[in-house]
Order: C-alpha cells, then structure tokens, then sequence
C-alpha cells in the first residue's frame, strides 16, 4: 500500500481491494479500518440499538439480482475511491460497504468516507452513476452474524432482526441494509456481517 492524504494508507488495486482486507489478519483487527461514529444506547439479546452520527458515503444503484449486482456496484465506487475523480485522489479504505436492497431488482451499494473529508473538500466523481450522499444521524437496530454473505442468509437475518423489533414494540422507519465489514479471503466463520434497519427510537429514549 502506499502512503496518502486524509488518512495514511491505500491499496494498491480496486480489483483487489476486498481481499487484501484481511488476507492474514484476525478479525479484530478491522478496528484498524475508520467507521462512521456511533454509540450502542441499548443491547439486547437478539440485537443493539445504536445512534449514529452524520457522515457522507459514495453511493451507486444497479438493476439485477442480489449477488451479481455487486461486482458492477464494487468496480464504481472502487474506481472513485481509487482516483477517478475530481482530484485524482487515491482514498483509504473505510468499513463497512453496505447494500441496500430496493423494489423492482435495484440495488444500492455504499462506501463509507473518512471523517476527514467534509461535503466541501471531498473529491467529486467523475462517473455520473455515483453520486455523494450526507447520511444523517439516526437510531438504527443491528444483528450482527457471521458467515457467508448469500441472499439467504441475509434475508433469514433481516426476518428475525424484524421480528424481533415488532416483538419489543420497536417501529421501523426505513429499510433494512446489509454491511459487510471483510473480503472475500476471510474464513466464512470468521467475518463479520450485520443487518440493520433505521428506527423510531424516541418513545424508549424519553421513557
């Protein structure tokens, strides 16, 4: 990798980006990687609630089906962080990528931007199918669980993550989202997914 501007390190390739993420590392060090800020508020034993503060992400939307979608959505928004764009900027890698599934077989895909770059200094893209995006703070629901990353593992996720809010009375104001937090080279057991939902958390936070 080499040496950049906000942060201190980038790869060396888009196409290789997911895998050397954690070729020979243990899970705990994707501490190592900038997230966005949050606070967990509440923990449960099926899931966690959390408060999450404003940041911007690059975000791209591909029509297909859940798994094929990725590899377009990754080669955008890779060429973005790797230099295409306004400033030929070559930019850190950040966790997690999050996927949104949508209606009508569009997918949204997201890469998290360090902190260090604000609405006004961050490069803009140069492809017009990526668009910067300010995600504002939020209470969100996260169940975390390990394993593969197919569709039905996720969907079995985000039935029971949303089963359980309905149970313990919490609304739901959004979709869910899946996030990734390691590469392909990471032992399935091993990685770190989550799926989490935006919610209402006012009712609980004023009780």
């Amino acid at each position: 990798y080499r040496a950049t501007q906000p942060g201190s390190h980038t790869w060396d390739s888009p196409d290789m980006l997911l895998i050397r993420l954690t070729r020979g590392r243990r899970i705990d060090h994707m501490s190592h990687y900038e997230q966005p800020d949050y606070s967990t508020v509440a923990s449960h034993p099926d899931y966690e609630i959390r408060l999450y503060q404003p940041y911007l992400v690059a975000e791209t939307t591909v029509r297909g089906d859940f798994r094929s979608t990725g590899n377009t959505a990754f080669r955008r928004l890779a060429r973005f962080t790797f230099g295409r764009n306004s400033e030929g900027l070559r930019m850190n890698m950040t966790i997690p990528v999050t996927h949104h599934p949508m209606k009508e077989g569009l997918h949204k895909y997201r890469f998290v931007m360090e902190r260090a770059y604000s609405e006004d200094s961050l490069p803009r893209p140069l492809d017009d199918a990526v668009a910067i995006v300010r995600v504002p703070a939020g209470y969100f629901a996260a169940l975390s669980y390990r394993g593969g990353r197919n569709e039905r593992r996720y969907r079995r996720s985000e039935a029971a993550l949303l089963a359980s809010l309905e149970r313990d009375g919490i609304a739901v104001v959004g979709e869910p989202a899946a996030a990734v937090y390691n590469g392909p080279a990471t032992p399935p057991l091993l990685r770190r997914n989550e799926v989490s939902v935006p919610i209402d958390w006012s009712a609980q936070s004023t009780a």
